[in-house]
């Protein structure tokens, strides 16, 4: 159960967890007083409307921002108490993140964009390589590591785009509505590969989504309105992805 995993090896831990915005009667209470544990190896969708606080809480759990009060450790480690170049350090070493929008450089080849961060943190251009190949490989689209961008469908480049964040091995990998510019096809495929990734290197994930057909992917839904937290639950009935992934002739 994903609830046992939670309580057995923690890699977040979250307690009384603020944010707000402004001051006086401008003030906006984005986060109000969140706590939550979420397990090594986890697969979690986050869920809620707009302005639900899902945003503001993956900012602070990928260390783009920081909270007003409370505590955020990652993997034992007190977050809020790393100045801002120890937290940029940090989030570039264990933290990736997928986005809705997918940023490929396209002027890049699928094998330089995944080579790419992997090359900013001084990583041996075989090392880099040799992870790149494997991450292509694990999402299956070694076969495009020589075409650009712009020769990609938009779900083999969000595959492209997960490979590249996961090539150098994060504890933890962030995914902001990754299905939410893609066809219901290309998304399933999108979904076929984090299960595959998770059930395959038991990285912790966290599906910020606002679709609960995404949600229900996962092994864990947490549910946010107004800052809190409403609901998490374990997914009693969860759908698992079935798409052609690894074939260059299948679906793209």
């Amino acid at each position: 159960m994903a609830m046992e995993k939670s309580q057995a090896a923690p890699l977040i831990e979250i307690q009384d967890l603020t944010r707000r915005y402004g001051e006086g009667e401008a003030t906006v209470h984005a986060l109000r007083g969140i706590s939550l544990t979420i397990g090594r190896g986890e697969m979690v969708a986050l869920m809620g409307p707009s302005g639900s606080g899902k945003s503001t809480l993956m900012n602070i759990l990928g260390l783009f921002d920081r909270p007003t009060s409370g505590q955020y450790r990652l993997n034992g480690q007190d977050m809020t108490r790393l100045t801002s170049r120890q937290q940029a350090q940090f989030r570039g070493r264990r933290i990736a993140f997928v986005f809705q929008g997918i940023h490929l450089l396209p002027r890049l080849t699928a094998l330089a964009n995944v080579e790419l961060p992997m090359a900013y943190a001084r990583m041996p251009a075989s090392v880099r390589k040799k992870a790149a190949l494997e991450a292509l490989e694990r999402l299956g689209v070694a076969h495009l590591k020589d075409r650009y961008p712009t020769e990609m469908s938009g779900g083999q480049a969000q595959r492209v785009a997960i490979a590249r964040a996961i090539a150098p091995g994060p504890d933890l990998l962030l995914a902001d509505e990754p299905t939410g510019a893609l066809d219901r096809k290309s998304g399933e495929l999108v979904l076929q590969a984090f299960q595959e990734l998770h059930d395959a290197t038991g990285v912790t994930i966290l599906l910020v989504t606002h679709d609960p057909f995404v949600a229900q992917h996962a092994e864990r839904i947490i549910a946010l309105e107004d800052g809190q937290v409403i609901d998490d639950r374990p997914v009693a009935d969860r759908l698992v992805a079935h798409a052609t992934l690894r074939s260059s002739g299948g679906p793209s």
